[in-house]
């Protein structure tokens, strides 16, 4: 394995540098992807936590993951939306990374369909986790300090099947190629900075 040639130093650095990246990527103005839900956008700062995990290992990309959060928290605190949207997109982010991380060939390799494989996993292991997490978390909190009653707005059946749903599907499948691409886009890099 690569990893063991590779300085603690520069491993630290290189999670810096990757979850600075991460935080930069959540301030860019994010996409909403299915009309009428302008809350549900769209973000690419996961694509730095995939590198780490891939580059690294899952524990990397978990400290990824908490410096890009604090980052978040302590420079682009946004209050309640903050508070209340972060949690539920920290779960998915972990979610989602842990398990095409675990699934996908550690190595450099052409085995496009294990990380196809990957990908459809992870889609559906982050979608079952919003789906919990929206209806313990997000749905009360939102109600109770943001004074925006889902079930009351839009009915809980049609917010977890016409919106919940798709749209953790659509971002899993756009967030897995965007990062099978970049990976493969940065696999140079990665021979230089993990030698």
């Amino acid at each position: 394995m690569a990893i063991s040639t590779t300085t603690r130093t520069q491993k630290l650095t290189l999670i810096a540098i990757l979850s600075a990246i991460s935080f930069g990527l959540m301030l860019f103005p994010q996409v909403p992807i299915m009309p009428g839900v302008s809350f549900l956008k769209l973000d690419f700062s996961i694509i730095p936590v995939i590198i780490a995990g891939y580059w690294l290992g899952i524990s990397a990309a978990m400290w990824t993951v908490i410096l890009r959060t604090i980052l978040k928290l302590v420079l682009a605190n946004e209050g309640v939306n903050t508070y209340l949207g972060l949690p539920v997109n920290l779960v998915a982010v972990v979610i989602f990374s842990v398990i095409m991380l675990w699934i996908m060939p550690y190595v450099a390799s052409k085995n496009i369909g294990k990380s196809l494989l990957a990908v459809i996993v992870a889609t559906i292991g982050m979608t079952g986790s919003a789906v919990i997490m929206n209806w313990f978390v997000a749905v009360p909190l939102y109600a109770q300090f943001a004074n925006f009653d889902i079930a009351k707005a839009i009915g809980l059946s049609r917010y977890f099947i016409a919106i919940v749903l798709p749209f953790n599907l659509i971002q899993g499948i756009v967030w897995g190629s965007v990062s099978l691409v970049v990976l493969s886009l940065l696999k140079p890099l990665q021979h230089k900075f993990i030698s």
